[in-house]
């Protein structure tokens, strides 16, 4: 799916698509523990840190916003407020599920290498084979969820797959149709 140029649902083409991440952003609770996370376990350098008084959202705030980029140019990014009250009231809106998360792209010998440097900062990792890909998964010091997933070797193949029945997969899901499409999914879903 690596394509610029996609296909709406209604056949017609969409050139104007993003080249790639930009940045996500996050409230976090520590910046300097977040920074040790990222920049010193992960080695994803700080790029920039930028202090601000801003009027955004109907709210005078105070704030330092961090960027650690990724080897795309894409960036992770966290804010942390001056007032205690400000900070709480935009925190509550923070990742508590494990179905938010960032997920990026890696290569089998990164995923392993992020592994080892996280284990042995004291990070519980667990990793599930999804089938398509293979998922390594660890919570940051302010609960945000990531995952560094190396793709199956057929991956263009499998994303075509689904992508020629994508429509029909979606229609028969919300009519009820709850049977499985992932073929490549073991029966129990591998753990390490």
């Amino acid at each position: 799916m690596a394509s610029t140029q996609t296909t709406k649902s209604n056949g017609s083409k969409r050139n104007s698509i993003p080249a790639r991440l930009h940045h996500n952003a996050y409230v976090c609770r520590d910046l300097e523990g977040t920074r040790k996370f990222y920049e010193g376990t992960l080695g994803w350098p700080l790029v920039a840190v930028w202090c601000e008084h801003d009027h955004v959202f109907n709210d005078d705030l105070d704030y330092c916003h961090l960027f650690f980029q990724i080897a795309d140019g894409g960036m992770l990014a966290f804010f942390r407020f001056a007032d205690p009250a400000k900070q709480e009231k935009y925190a509550q809106y923070g990742p508590h599920s494990p179905f938010v998360h960032i997920a990026l792209k890696a290569d089998a010998a990164t995923q392993d290498e992020i592994k080892h440097r996280l284990e042995a900062a004291g990070h519980e990792t667990s990793i599930i084979d999804h089938g398509y890909c293979w998922s390594l998964y660890v919570t940051d010091p302010n609960g945000l969820n990531l995952e560094f997933a190396v793709d199956h070797p057929d991956w263009d193949k499998i994303c075509a797959k689904r992508a020629a029945s994508a429509d029909a997969d979606l229609k028969a899901w919300l009519k009820g149709d709850r049977s499985t499409n992932n073929e490549w999914r073991p029966e129990e879903p591998a753990a390490k």
